[in-house]
């Protein structure tokens, strides 16, 4: 129980208004649920933790095996969810997660809106998973503002085997696709992560302000170069190759700080594998931190209409790999008589 002590500072009281459930058939063999939820409270006795409104989930299609298909095949379709996270909640978070960076989200958002989130599972016998998961729009607010918005996701998985214990090594040997995502990361947001990770920025830079102007990004720094701080603009410009994201250095304001902003650059891209820094240009490739190796097209990494986009492709059909036949338990066929006659014989 002590294991699940802070788990009960975290959530102990859970209170749930108005739940229908209704029953359906989906077909010969499969079965169909719906149900709303007015609100679901997860909270603590002395304070409010998540609140969960107005869900609509159905289940569009549970089949179980049967001689004709021993395969389980379930549809889910989160219709609608809004999560509303009060500030008191954070503070618990980050004393559960023993990070206090947990602690400093709460500037960041404090209501999630979920539509037409689908979940489709096929297993196998032999406890092969194929996921497939479609999102229409998934919008992060604080204090009623957008912030971030992924739209039109579309995440496939195949071959996720249930039997290994190694979780990780079953995604790296999984077949994994991102496509069709839009994602929209407002100026506010980018503001706030920063001060978010404000202790992870070098001790040089005091500041970075963050302004989103047309189809360029002027980044205001603060610099500590000698006895008094200097402020530094930059202009930077966004693009894409070979599913790396990059940032071309367009003008430095203040010439003296031209040299040491490119050589802290460097050094700092030095060390990183995912970062190469070359003159006015700096390519970042993040999918070498991710323990899996995902199939997806980075199309468009740029800033428009206020907001940094970063928008995966459309892929080739998928072709996953073909699961292995379920083993079947075959009789033993009577020998005739003559074969009875040569075993004598």
């Amino acid at each position: 129980m002590k294991k699940l002590q802070p788990v009960f500072d975290l959530i102990n009281t859970i209170l749930l208004q108005q739940l229908q459930i209704g029953l359906s058939s989906a077909g010969d063999q499969s079965l169909g649920l719906q149900a709303s939820i007015d609100q679901i409270l997860l909270k603590t006795e002395a304070a409010e933790g998540l609140s969960l409104e107005q869900i609509q989930v159905k289940v569009e299609r549970l089949q179980l095996p049967y001689p004709a298909d021993l395969n389980l095949y379930a549809t889910i379709l989160l219709e609608n969810l809004d999560l509303n996270i009060a500030p008191a909640f954070w503070g618990r978070a980050a004393k559960t997660a023993k990070n206090p960076i947990v602690g400093k989200l709460g500037i960041l958002l404090d209501r999630v809106e979920v539509r037409n989130l689908r979940i489709e599972v096929k297993l196998s016998p032999t406890k092969i998973a194929d996921i497939l998961v479609s999102l229409e729009s998934c919008r992060i607010r604080l204090v009623g503002q957008l912030m971030q918005e992924t739209t039109t996701l579309k995440l496939e998985v195949y071959n996720f085997d249930l039997r290994q214990k190694d979780k990780k090594k079953a995604l790296a040997d999984a077949t994994i696709r991102l496509q069709d995502a839009r994602i929209r990361v407002l100026e506010m947001m980018m503001n706030r992560v920063i001060e978010v990770v404000r202790e992870k920025i070098p001790s040089k830079v005091s500041g970075i302000d963050i302004a989103l102007i047309d189809s360029t990004m002027r980044l205001d720094l603060k610099l500590k170069l000698g006895p008094l701080p200097m402020q530094v603009p930059v202009e930077v410009q966004l693009s894409t190759r070979d599913n790396q994201f990059g940032i071309y250095i367009v003008k430095i304001f203040v010439g003296m700080a031209r040299p040491i902003i490119l050589k802290a650059i460097q050094t700092f891209a030095a060390g990183r594998r995912e970062i190469s820094a070359s003159g006015d240009n700096i390519w970042i490739n993040p999918w070498g931190k991710i323990p899996v190796k995902p199939e997806l097209k980075v199309e468009r990494f740029a800033i428009e209409s206020g907001a940094l986009l970063i928008q995966f492709g459309t892929l080739p059909e998928a072709r996953p790999k073909a699961l292995p036949a379920p083993a079947e338990s075959i009789d033993p066929e009577e020998p005739t008589e003559e074969e009875m006659a040569e075993l004598a014989g």
